[in-house]
């Protein structure tokens, strides 16, 4: 029992590893009156292009906007895409207000790394169980950390304070697309849920040892 308790502890905490990357984290919806004056007119040209794509996407009517979703994986991405396509190294006056967000949240991302290798180290090498439950509830903290400054940093975009012209620094930006809905993806909950549960199956754990191993640990951490 010892080895299965050490082997699941250490695949769930290391399972954050990959899920915190590539796991959905943003969800975005994008109105875009362009994307729907294309499809009217493709559609009233009889486009086979068009019929293809709407039912490619389960689409029955002409689509208002775009929505979909980004991981930590697909933003890095962009970001160096749109680094790389820059003709100036200036960041637009709207970006700059949610850059000590965005790294405050970028931090609290490593610290939930650091806590899920930590924690399947102690789940396997340390006897002493309370510590694979502190860094746990260490990961559970700093992983809901992250949707916290993240929803902060965004605000002023879904409160409409910052427009997509002034991100773009342009003033069409408008008439082609416009940012709808910007939150955490309900998915991204599954890293804090991981830790969770290693913390729980921990306890169940300590539960199920016989009373003179629970005596002997005791005596071991004092």
């Amino acid at each position: 029992m010892k080895y299965v308790y050490k082997i699941i502890s250490a695949v769930s905490s290391l399972a954050v590893l990959p899920a915190i990357v590539f796991s959905p984290m943003i969800y975005y919806y994008i109105s875009s009156v362009a994307l729907q004056g294309i499809f009217t007119l493709a559609q009233l040209a009889g486009s086979d292009a068009l019929a293809n794509a709407m039912k490619e996407h389960g689409w029955e009517n002409v689509p208002e906007g775009i929505s979909g979703t980004l991981s930590i994986y697909d933003i890095g991405e962009l970001v160096a895409q749109f680094g790389g396509n820059s003709d100036s190294g200036e960041i637009p006056e709207a970006v700059e207000m949610m850059i000590p967000l965005l790294l405050a949240a970028a931090i609290a991302i490593v610290f939930v790394i650091v806590c899920a290798i930590v924690t399947a180290v102690l789940a396997f090498a340390c006897k002493d169980n309370r510590k694979v439950i502190a860094s746990s509830i260490a990961g559970v903290g700093f992983s809901l950390m992250v949707p916290m400054l993240i929803e902060n940093a965004l605000y002023p975009i879904t409160s409409g304070t910052i427009s997509l012209s002034s991100l773009l620094n342009t003033f069409w930006a408008p008439l082609v697309a416009e940012i709808e809905e910007l939150s955490v993806a309900p998915l991204y909950y599954l890293i804090p849920a991981l830790f969770g549960f290693v913390a729980l199956w921990t306890i169940l754990y300590n539960a199920t040892l016989p009373e003179k191993e629970k005596a002997e640990r005791l005596k071991m951490i004092g």
